[in-house]
């Protein structure tokens, strides 16, 4: 009887034990929406081209969740629309719709994740996707999108100072023998914890946050 009950107590501790180390694992898994909050009526507004991003449209519920982005000029005219799906917790952008006429509808399959991919300087992933561009006529191509985590930086910006941002570089690569590339040139995301974008380099844009509306949304100190 007492080495039933001896084998018992064992397999209690060590039930207890795994169950410690999964949530110890579950706290320390890097989350990349830590960096990005996505909530309904959340925005972000920035010195720059790209003046407003803001979430227009966000699905309850669990599993796949649609969440739709405007970005908006210094006007508050829309420039386009972008439209991604919130899985687990990462962003990925499904399709750019631009508010001009002129310029092609392009959706990507796979989607292509849009928050931070670690916060680990130097850690990179690379994948492929087929872009699809629609006008009036449909092409499609096959890229190569690479992400690279750069830096882990304090970043001073009109809207206060936040510390430990991530960098992340976003890279398509079309083929030479590519329609029409569209994204063209390497792009720089700056994201800092609880609040999401602070800062962007792109190669037609540049701009840093003046002002947000997003919950949790205080601005780190400076040390």
């Amino acid at each position: 009887m007492c080495d039933k009950i001896n084998h018992r107590g064992k397999t209690a501790v060590l039930l207890g034990l795994i169950l410690l180390l999964n949530c110890r694992n579950e706290r320390n898994r890097f989350q990349p929406l830590h960096y990005f909050p996505v909530k309904s009526n959340h925005s972000w507004t920035f010195n720059g081209e790209i003046h407003r991003m803001e979430i227009l449209e966000m699905s309850q519920g669990v599993g796949d969740r649609p969440v739709t982005f405007a970005y908006y000029d210094s006007l508050s005219t829309l420039l386009w629309k972008e439209n991604y799906t919130l899985l687990q917790d990462q962003l990925y952008l499904n399709s750019f719709e631009p508010a001009m006429r002129v310029l092609p509808s392009i959706s990507f399959e796979p989607p292509l994740p849009f928050a931070p991919i670690a916060d680990k300087v130097g850690q990179k992933m690379v994948l492929k996707s087929i872009e699809t561009q629609t006008d009036s006529l449909v092409h499609t191509t096959e890229v190569q999108v690479e992400y690279l985590i750069e830096a882990i930086e304090n970043i001073q910006t009109p809207a206060g100072a936040f510390l430990n941002c991530i960098k992340m570089k976003i890279n398509i690569i079309y083929p030479p023998t590519s329609y029409r590339p569209f994204f063209i040139g390497e792009q720089y995301w700056w994201y800092a914890p609880q609040v999401g974008p602070v800062k962007y380099d792109l190669p037609s844009a540049k701009g840093e946050l003046v002002s947000m509306n997003v919950n949790p949304a205080n601005p780190l100190p400076m040390e």
